[in-house]
């Protein structure tokens, strides 16, 4: 199969993080971005000598799936998508259902991490705020503690208010989330340090690390929020500057984090660099992949491209020769 033959579906489907933002912040006027990415997406697979095509998210996509002549699926960005697709048996970028399973899922990522001798902040789930009081009585862990939806991506679900130091505020952020988002909350022991992220392409043995970026917070932030995300106001340095050495041994993490969770093609790995070493945050596997604006691009690993020098068409490019290498 040349590339020129090879036919590509981008979907465009609202992700879920803003879904779980809108019902967090209980505002329905959150920006979707999601058809900015696309027509990104379009012109860059266009530029890369692809035929593709854009299918809309509707009531009848399983219909337009099975009806459209394509080799393989871009843009996946949930896990009804890859179950959908898995079962009409269509060829996908991107890591399987298993996989997205266990990255969407905090604590079944945490747990997998520990399992493989990986560095990861302790947690506990609560689903209740019942589960909060061993933090009145035998605390696991000291505060400050941190708070964050239990699924999710983009920081969905995460303000302010995330940041806690006293029982009261635990029960408050805890009960906030359970009656909005509704599902259960993770608290972690929050960690101080240098936020690190890192991008992975490939699979099984044959993966790569991206430059590593660094997110640089505004004095006294302290930690990404969705509000912060979306207005962007951030620094980040890419490369991170960081010793050879370190350099080295974050993405030789990110790379046992991505292979821990055997995840394809591939994702980013979020990292704190604190004083006592590295620690494990979150696995993306539905990573954005904006290159553009370039001197700010809206995704992480778009900023990761451009230090690589590449663009945006060479950047998806790679990653589908990767899918299709896998796919066979």
């Amino acid at each position: 199969m040349t590339k020129e033959k090879i036919k590509i579906c981008v979907l465009e489907k609202k992700r879920g993080n803003f879904s779980i933002q809108e019902k967090f912040a209980k505002n329905e006027n959150i920006i979707d971005t999601t058809n900015q990415e696309v027509e990104h997406h379009l012109s860059a697979l266009n530029e890369a000598g692809y035929d593709v095509k854009i299918l809309k998210w509707n009531d009848n996509i399983i219909y337009d799936l099975k009806s459209l002549d394509i080799d393989i699926v871009f843009n996946v960005s949930s896990i009804v998508e890859t179950a959908i697709l898995e079962e009409l048996e269509i060829p996908y970028v991107g890591s399987d259902i298993f996989g997205c399973v266990i990255a969407t899922d905090k604590v079944l990522t945490k747990d997998l991490w520990f399992k493989k001798g990986l560095p990861t902040s302790p947690y506990i789930l609560a689903r209740s705020k019942e589960d909060c009081e061993i933090f009145k009585k035998n605390k696991p862990f000291d505060y400050p503690l941190f708070i964050k939806p239990s699924q999710g991506r983009g920081s969905s679900g995460i303000d302010e208010s995330s940041l806690i130091r006293s029982y009261n505020e635990l029960i408050k952020g805890v009960e906030k989330r359970l009656n909005t988002i509704n599902q259960p909350v993770l608290i972690e022991k929050f960690l101080r340090g240098r936020e690190i992220t890192c991008g992975i392409i490939g699979n099984g043995n044959q993966i790569k690390a991206l430059p590593l970026l660094e997110i640089i917070h505004k004095e006294k932030e302290k930690f990404l929020t969705f509000n912060k995300k979306e207005l962007d106001d951030d620094k980040f340095q890419c490369p991170a500057k960081l010793t050879p050495k370190q350099s080295k041994e974050l993405q030789q993490l990110a790379i046992s984090a991505f292979q821990a969770i055997n995840l394809k093609d591939y994702g980013r790995v979020d990292i704190i660099l604190s004083e006592e070493g590295p620690f494990l945050l979150e696995i993306n596997c539905f990573a954005g992949l904006m290159c553009t604006p370039k001197d700010k691009p809206h995704s992480y690993m778009g900023f990761m491209a451009i230090a690589e020098n590449k663009k945006s068409s060479e950047f998806l490019d790679e990653i589908i020769k990767e899918a299709l290498k896998r796919i066979g």
